[in-house]
């Protein structure tokens, strides 16, 4: 997240393991822009910043007062400070998944080819896992993976030379991850590429203050995914873990 406190250092782990795949997490909704405010008002309000809540962009877009222009200017500039601290970016995705706006998506899928990027996130959740039932947060959840997945079928068709993955899931889920869920999805991945959202993390000094129910689960989700017997269940199903990357690796093949 360009624009946000912790980039130097996510900059220096992406340094300390250039293995990894490193994505922009475009940010047009919580704090300061990198942009002078003048030039993109219709992304901020009325003390500078930006709006704060995925809601409030959305309502702004729907009644036509965000302007395409802006978005794209604010997200040269973010891509521009990542490129420019010798980051390699595979590909795009965006914070509280604005890029599911039509708007922004269509400024995104114009602009980053410019910089030689050509992978994006498209969170179009549509499998099983999204028909999860329980508390009224997990059902809240799981409408929000159906807005999305919703507007990513628009979005689908305009992609052009951007690519995507063929499935994506993590959405209904998020904050929410059991043991067996996990197994339960990896032991029925479909073929092809897949992204799984998670937000693996520690609860620290710095995290606590930040306003996020994930707060309490990133540690939880941090367990799973270094379970051992994750590793053994990903080795006998033969899946293998890649970036963005390995969807133009293997359309060169």
């Amino acid at each position: 997240m360009a624009n946000m406190p912790a980039f130097d250092d996510a900059v220096n782990l992406a340094r300390m393991h250039p293995g990894l795949g490193v994505g922009l997490h475009f940010n047009i909704t919580q704090g300061a822009p990198l942009t002078h405010p003048s030039r993109i008002e219709s992304l901020l309000n009325s003390d500078g910043l930006f709006h704060g809540t995925s809601t409030a962009l959305a309502r702004k877009a729907l009644l036509g007062r965000l302007k395409k222009e802006d978005v794209i200017v604010e997200l040269r500039s973010q891509i521009e400070k990542a490129l420019g601290a010798g980051l390699r970016l595979t590909h795009i995705d965006s914070h509280k998944h604005a890029h599911a706006l039509p708007l922004v998506s269509q400024a995104i899928i114009e602009t980053i080819p410019q910089y030689g990027i050509l992978s994006i996130r498209l969170p179009d959740e549509r499998s099983a896992d999204v028909s999860i039932t329980g508390a009224p947060a997990v059902l809240k959840q799981r409408l929000v993976a159906g807005a999305l997945s919703f507007l990513c079928r628009r979005i689908r068709p305009e992609l052009g030379q951007v690519k995507t993955t063929d499935n994506f899931h993590g959405i209904a889920r998020t904050g929410y991850w059991t043991r067996d869920w996990l197994m339960s999805l990896l032991d029925g991945l479909g073929d092809g590429t897949s992204e799984l959202m998670c937000h693996p993390g520690y609860q620290d000094e710095q995290s606590s203050p930040v306003k996020t129910r994930l707060t309490r689960s990133r540690l939880s989700e941090l367990e799973l995914l270094t379970d051992p017997e994750l590793k053994t269940l990903l080795a006998a199903r033969e899946i293998q873990l890649v970036n963005f990357d390995f969807i133009f690796s293997k359309e060169r093949k």
